[in-house]
């Protein structure tokens, strides 16, 4: 009798140590679902805005595919490892802007918008760069690109609602965290208003970015979710 109560105590720990194994890598497998495999650590950011009124496409240096972007679409961030060129080819032509020349690379944790516009001259490009941030896991995240010349842009909510951004400059960007809601936003260029652009429903931890584009006669609001093309699709 005690031979058996023995062989059952080391049956129920070795039971117990197979539950908590399995409950381990469970916990491990939820944590890798809810983070996702993470760019490198110096990785830097690269995504482009189609502000033109017709469609273009485009291949990003990095992790996103080449596509066709339609007016007022914007691609996911493609990642750039450290040393790789910030580099956009539009029509097979690699785009440079007064900022930085065709091979310049961002610094690790740059973030890189990339706004196109289309006149008689050709496509022209103007970045606005800032820095790759986790978003609030408790709020909102809501980021403000302003690419319309002349024009120091206020943002808020439509029907003279509260300002959300006082005042972001021409070739300038900023961040605030927001309180998960649903509202319609204005871009305003002094007098002169934007059409309203409805936010989707945002939750705890998103991130999503408004571009003013235009000029400050015509405001155009838009806007994205803010995503990683990442991990890279296979070839």
């Amino acid at each position: 009798m005690k031979t058996i109560s023995l062989n059952s105590s080391k049956l129920a720990v070795g039971m117990a140590a197979l539950v908590a194994c399995a409950a381990a890598h469970a916990a491990a497998d939820d944590v890798a679902s809810l983070y996702g495999p993470q760019p490198p650590a110096d990785a830097s950011y690269l995504r482009v805005l189609n502000a033109s009124s017709q469609a273009v496409w485009v291949a990003l240096a990095g992790s996103e595919a080449p596509q066709t972007l339609a007016p007022g679409a914007v691609t996911r961030f493609s990642v750039l490892t450290q040393g790789t060129a910030v580099r956009v080819i539009v029509g097979g032509k690699v785009l440079t802007d007064a900022a930085a020349p065709a091979d310049a690379a961002a610094r690790p944790g740059d973030a890189v918008t990339v706004a196109l516009r289309h006149d008689a001259k050709g496509w022209h490009a103007t970045r606005i760069v800032g820095r790759y941030e986790r978003a609030d896991g408790l709020k909102a995240t809501l980021r403000a690109f302003n690419f319309a010349p002349g024009c120091g842009a206020r943002i808020g909510v439509d029907g003279n609602g509260p300002t959300v951004f006082a005042q972001v400059a021409a070739g300038a960007q900023d961040t605030r965290t927001i309180n998960p809601v649903s509202a319609k936003l204005v871009g305003q260029c002094g007098a002169v208003a934007s059409a309203a652009l409805p936010l989707p429903a945002l939750a705890a931890g998103d991130s999503y970015s408004v571009f003013v584009t235009g000029d400050a006669a015509k405001p155009v609001l838009s806007g994205t979710r803010d995503a990683l093309a990442w991990p890279p699709a296979a070839n």
